[in-house]
């Protein structure tokens, strides 16, 4: 059953994940990239207390860190050096621009866990079969490839186990030969799955015709236009502050000073009206059934 966020039309949600992504990934202040962050997180816990999160949350730690640590030792730009390390400067605003990266990309993973949850692959077909049919099936497909073949392969893995191919025993170059037995298994399966789905997509005159039905026909009630609007506007909103230069955070070629003016503090409650809106959804379906 859909509660909160995901009880809306698929229309205004998916604007609100695009727009997100589009915010974080041109806006480098690391006042917003903060608040993105932990509003994603909050979100993906009103949403399931954040079990799926937690499935993906080492992976996401290490991947932040890396993309932060790795970049002050590949990028020389900037005129505060830290220290030189292999002849080479380590400088304030490469350490800087680590952490804004890490921030912005974290963002967009951990968004992509509440998408996930709040556009299934039944809205996504309503909202792009009829206009891009092809487009929209190949996009659902790639979207659900990747934790399908971690599936399958887990599930080769220990059958193959049973017959003596194990990849976690033996020695280097035998487990490298029994991973390649696997994945040779892994691929197969995976493309004769697809040529079935294709067959039966075509037998069922899939693409034939732009005026495609759906099974599920959702609605635009008032509540969808209401917060249509709000996440339209508020978008608009922040992208006018960006374009005017409002909430922009210097870092190269020199690290610019992280001021709390007027400007900083108009950016903030811009975000933070953009950000709240699927928390605020969730919120009053929570208190709605206490």
């Amino acid at each position: 059953m859909n509660r909160g966020f995901a009880s809306l039309h698929p229309a205004p949600c998916f604007l609100y994940y695009v727009g997100l992504v589009i915010l974080v990934m041109i806006i480098y202040h690391p006042l917003f990239l903060l608040l993105a962050l932990c509003s994603q997180i909050l979100l993906n816990i009103m949403q399931d207390g954040g079990r799926k999160l937690k499935e993906s949350a080492r992976f996401y730690i290490f991947f932040g860190l890396f993309i932060a640590l790795i970049n002050p030792f590949v990028s020389r730009r900037g005129q505060n050096v830290l220290f030189y390390f292999m002849d080479n400067p380590v400088t304030l605003e490469a350490v800087v621009y680590g952490i804004a990266m890490m921030m912005s990309l974290l963002t967009v993973l951990i968004a992509f866990v509440s998408y996930n949850m709040v556009i299934t692959p039944d809205k996504f077909m309503f909202l792009f079969s009829s206009i891009l049919s092809k487009t929209a099936f190949m996009a659902m497909m790639a979207m659900r490839f990747v934790p399908v073949l971690k599936r399958r392969s887990q599930e080769i893995a220990l059958v193959q186990k049973t017959r003596g191919t194990d990849i976690s025993s033996g020695t280097f170059i035998q487990r490298i030969k029994n991973g390649m037995q696997i994945l040779v298994i892994l691929i197969t399966w995976s493309l004769e799955e697809a040529i079935i789905t294709s067959r039966s997509m075509r037998a069922r005159g899939y693409g034939v015709t732009k005026n495609r039905s759906s099974y599920f026909d959702y609605k635009m009630t008032r509540r969808d236009w209401t917060i249509l609007f709000l996440i339209v506007l508020s978008w608009v909103n922040l992208l006018f502050l960006w374009y005017q230069g409002i909430g922009y955070f210097q870092i190269y070629p020199e690290l610019g000073q992280l001021a709390f003016d007027m400007n900083t503090g108009l950016l903030l409650v811009a975000s933070s009206v953009y950000l709240a809106i699927p928390l605020s959804v969730e919120g009053a379906e929570k208190l709605a059934w206490l």
